[in-house]
C-alpha cells in the first residue's frame, strides 16, 4: 500500500492519486527549479538536483561452505522452483540450516584506529557525485506478510534471466556476475543501484546507495511490526535474521539506529535496507570543530557507553569503533547515530580498552587539554582498569557533576528536554534549571500557608481493567508564634499509567509507586531532596520492574512498563520529575500551564528542529520513547526541574485519559480555574475532572491528582 506523504492516508498501490486528498503518489515538486518530477528518479532531470530517496543496502555474501550446497541445487533446478530476488534460482533456506553467517557480516575494513590524520581527512568527505539514474517502474513489491491485503498488490513478473537488467549466476553457479549501475536489486524493481557493484567473495559484506523507486510503499519492517503486536507469531516469521537486530533497536532506540526499510534473503546473499544517514556530519568532524566544548564531548561518551552494552547483546559492538559509522543529528547536535551495525568478528576479542582507544583517537582529533579527569578515565580504559559497562557509566557521571560544579556559564548541553515552563518563566515564580546535582537554595519571597492534596483514578468507559497507579503522602505541621501562623508541610505525590496493551501494566504502576514512595520513606526530609536523589530513585523504580521483565522472560510487547510523573513539595519548593507522556500542569491566577514534555516521537522531533505539523503527522509520532520497566537503567533518562511558588497554586498530575485531546485547556475556566479558591472542595472538583473525562475522552483509565497551595503575599 502507498502512504501519502500529505495526510498519511493508506492507498492501494496501483493508485496514482489519494483517495483521501487528492495527492499525486506518483510526483514530487524539485526543491530547487519548482518542476514535477518523477518518484522514481534520482535527479531533477531539468536542474539536476538530487531529488530521489536514496537508501542504504548492506549486501552480504555467504561463506564458502554455505555456497557448496548452492551447487546442488542450480545443478537440480526441480529443488529450486522459485526466482532469486538478487539473481540465480534459489529455494528458500530451512530454518535449521541458518548459522551465524545469516546474521550480520562484519565489513573487512581497515580500523579507523589505525588510520593516519590524511586518511581519516580523506574519510570526512561526504559528496558523492553520482550520475543520474532514470528508474521508472509501476511494479510494486510484495514482501510476503498478512499486513498486506493481496487484492491490492499487482503481481509483479520475476526479472527475466535473459534481460540487461537480471542478474544471473555464473555458469558454474559459483557466484554471481557483476552488476552495472541502474540494475535492481530485488525482483520487484525498487532498489536501483546507483554505481556498479562488483562481484563479492565469500563473506564479504559491501554498503552501496541504491535509489528507492517506490518511497511511498509502505516499509515491510513497518508491516511486520504490525503483524507482531496483533499476533502472537514470532518475528522469525516476517522478518529475516539479519534484519533483527535493526528491528528491535530501532524500535527501542530510535534516536540511535536507522530505520529498517526492506530485508530478504537468498541462497548467496542477504540484502538489508537502511535509512540513509551519509548526509549527517560524522562524528569526526565535530571532535575536530573547535566550537565542540567539553560538555558536548563528555555528552557523546555517555551515549556510546549506554549503547556498548545493549549492542553487546546483539555482537555489535564493533559498531562503535567503526569511527566513520558515528553520525550526528544536524539539527541535535549532542545527538549522535549509527549508520549501519558490524557484526563482531569474536566476540571475545572486544573489550572496553577498545572503546577506551577509538574516544582516544576521537579526541586526538579535537586538539585540546582535556578537563584531568576525563585524561584519567581514558587512562585507566585502555589500561584495563575499567572492566565493566556500569563502572564506566558511574565515572563519567562524577565527571558530569565535575564539569557542572566548575563552569560558573549555563551548560551548553542541557540534562533534560526542554520544558515549556523553562521556555516561558512568570515574572513572580522562579524555575531552577536542572543542571546541579542538589536541590537550588533560593531566597523565600513568600510563605506556605495551606497544603492540600487529592487523588483519584477511574477505570474508564472502555477499559476492562485499571492499569493507572498513584500514591499521595501529604504531612503538616502547624504551630502559632507572636509573629504569627507557621505551616511546615512537605508532601509525596506520584502517578504511575501502566503501558496500554503491554502485559500486567497494572503491576508495572503499582510497583513504581510502592518502589518510590519506600525509597523516600527514608530520604524525604524537611527539604527537597537532590537532584541526584530523584534520579536514582526513579533508577530503581525501572530496574524493580526491569528485573521482574527478566525474571518472567517477557520480551518485546510482553515487557510490562509505565509512566511516570511525581511531584514533591517541601513548604513552597516544588520538585518535579517524569518519564513518559503522564503530565503535570501549574494553575495560577495567570492561567493554565503544561510543565512537562511528552517523551513521545512527535516532541523529539520538535525538539530537533521539525515543525509541529510536520513531527505530528508522522505516524508513530505519539510512540512513547521511553518509559520504566522495558529496558535497563541507561535507557531511562528523566527530567527534573525545581520551582518555587509565590502564588497560590494548584498542580494537577494527569494520566493521558484526562489529558487527550487538549481536554484540561478547553475546560480550564470551569472546571480547573475554581480550584484555586480555597472555598471549592478539592474532591468534588476533582470527581468532576474525572466526569467530564469519561464524558469527553473515556477510552483510557483516567488518573488526577490535583494539589493546592496556598501562600502568603511575596515580599520584594
Amino acid at each position: 500500500m502507498l502512504v501519502c506523504p500529505q495526510c498519511l492516508f493508506e492507498n492501494p498501490s496501483h493508485h496514482k492519486f489519494c483517495q483521501k486528498c487528492g495527492y499525486s503518489l506518483t510526483q514530487k515538486v524539485c526543491g530547487e527549479c519548482g518542476s514535477t518530477v518523477s518518484l522514481s528518479v534520482l535527479d531533477c532531470p531539468n536542474c539536476g538536483a538530487r531529488t530521489g530517496t536514496v537508501a542504504i543496502a548492506v549486501i552480504s555474501r555467504l561463506p564458502v561452505e554455505r555456497e557448496h550446497d548452492i551447487l546442488d541445487r542450480v545443478e537440480n533446478p526441480s529443488s529450486s522452483p522459485e526466482q532469486d530476488r538478487l539473481g540465480g534460482a534459489i529455494a528458500e533456506i530451512p530454518e535449521e540450516t541458518q548459522t551465524q553467517s545469516d546474521k550480520i557480516q562484519a565489513a573487512s575494513v581497515k580500523s579507523e584506529l589505525e588510520l593516519t590524520p590524511d586518511e581519516i581527512a580523506s574519510l570526512s568527505e561526504n559528496a558523492v557525485e553520482v550520475d543520474s539514474v532514470a528508474a521508472e517502474t509501476e511494479s510494486n513489491q510484495i514482501w510476503g506478510l498478512e499486513a498486506f491485503d493481496a487484492s491490492e498488490i499487482p503481481v509483479n513478473d520475476a526479472l527475466d534471466p535473459d534481460s540487461n537488467d537480471s542478474v544471473e549466476l555464473k555458469s558454474d553457479g559459483s557466484c554471481l556476475s557483476d552488476l552495472e549501475k541502474g540494475m535492481y536489486l530485488d525482483e520487484n524493481q525498487r532498489y536501483q543501484l546507483i554505481k556498479p557493484l562488483k562481484t563479492l567473495k565469500p563473506d564479504e559484506t559491501v554498503t552501496v546507495e541504491v535509489l528507492d523507486t517506490q518511497p511511498l510503499e509502505m516499509s515491510p519492517p513497518e508491516a511486520a511490526q504490525l503483524n507482531l503486536l496483533s499476533s502472537s507469531e514470532k518475528m522469525d516469521t516476517f522478518v529475516i535474521a539479519a534484519a533483527q537486530a535493526y528491528l528491535i533497536l530501532q524500535s527501542q532506540f530510535q534516536d540511535h539506529f536507522p530505520k529498517l526499510k526492506d530485508a530478504w534473503k537468498s541462497d548467496l546473499y542477504t540484502v538489508v535496507i537502511l535509512e540513509n544517514y551519509s548526509d549527517f556530519p560524522m562524528l569526526l568532524e565535530k571532535f575536530r570543530d573547535s566550537q565542540t566544548t567539553p560538555q558536548q564531548i563528555l555528552s557523546w561518551f555517555q551515549q556510546m557507553a549506554n549503547l556498548w552494552g545493549d549492542l553487546e547483546s546483539f555482537q555489535c559492538r564493533q559498531s562503535l569503533l567503526e569511527l566513520t559509522n558515528i553520525r550526528v543529528y544536524p539539527t541535535s547536535p549532542h545527538q549522535i547515530c549509527l549508520q549501519q551495525l558490524y557484526q563482531e568478528l569474536q566476540a571475545d576479542t572486544i573489550s572496553l580498552s577498545d572503546l577506551g582507544k577509538a574516544w582516544k583517537t576521537l579526541i586526538q582529533q579535537s586538539q585540546r587539554t582535556l578537563l584531568g579527569s576525563l585524561t584519567q578515565l581514558l587512562r585507566d580504559l585502555n589500561e584495563g582498569e575499567i572492566k565493566t559497562i556500569t563502572q564506566l557509566q558511574d565515572h563519567l557521571a562524577e565527571i558530569e557533576q565535575e564539569l557542572h560544579s566548575s563552569s560558573t556559564e549555563t551548560p551548553s548541553i542541557p540534562i533534560s528536554s526542554p520544558t515549556r515552563i523553562q521556555e516561558n518563566v512568570d515574572e513572580d515564580i522562579t524555575d531552577v534549571p536542572t543542571g546541579g546535582s542538589v536541590a537550588p537554595t533560593i531566597p523565600r519571597l513568600s510563605q506556605l500557608l495551606h497544603l492540600e492534596a487529592v487523588g483519584a483514578t477511574d477505570i474508564g468507559r472502555r477499559r476492562q481493567r485499571n492499569e493507572d497507579s498513584f500514591g499521595v503522602q501529604t504531612t503538616i505541621h502547624e504551630q502559632q508564634t507572636p509573629q504569627g501562623r507557621v505551616v511546615e508541610a512537605k508532601g509525596l505525590y506520584i502517578l504511575c499509567d501502566g503501558m496500554g496493551g503491554h502485559a500486567s501494566g497494572d503491576v508495572a504502576s503499582q510497583l513504581a509507586v510502592n518502589t518510590l514512595k519506600q525509597y523516600f520513606q527514608s530520604q524525604l526530609t524537611g527539604e527537597l531532596p537532590t537532584q541526584e536523589m530523584i534520579k536514582n530513585a526513579i533508577i530503581q523504580a525501572n530496574t524493580t520492574i526491569y528485573e521482574a521483565n527478566q525474571g518472567a522472560v517477557r520480551s518485546g510487547v510482553g515487557r510490562m512498563g509505565t509512566t511516570l510523573v511525581m511531584a514533591i513539595v517541601a513548604e513552597n519548593q516544588v520538585a518535579i520529575a517524569h518519564v513518559g507522556d503522564s503530565r503535570l500542569y501549574r494553575l495560577t491566577s495567570q492561567g493554565i500551564e503544561q510543565v512537562t514534555v511528552d517523551h513521545e516521537v512527535g516532541q523529539r522531533e520538535i525538539q530537533r528542529g521539525v515543525s509541529p505539523e510536520v513531527a505530528y503527522a508522522r505516524p508513530d509520532a505519539y510512540q512513547l520513547t521511553q518509559a520504566l520497566g522495558p529496558r535497563d537503567r541507561n535507557f531511562v533518562k528523566p527530567d527534573i526541574q525545581f520551582l518555587e511558588v509565590q502564588e497560590d497554586t494548584v498542580f494537577i498530575l494527569a494520566s493521558d485519559g484526562l489529558t487527550d485531546n487538549d481536554l484540561l485547556e478547553i475546560y480550564y475556566a470551569t472546571h480547573l480555574d475554581p480550584l484555586l479558591n480555597p472555598k471549592t472542595d478539592l474532591n468534588t472538583g476533582v470527581k468532576q475532572l474525572i466526569e467530564l473525562a469519561n464524558e469527553h475522552n473515556g477510552h483510557d483509565n483516567i488518573t488526577i491528582i490535583a494539589i493546592r497551595m496556598l501562600v502568603s503575599p511575596s515580599r520584594k
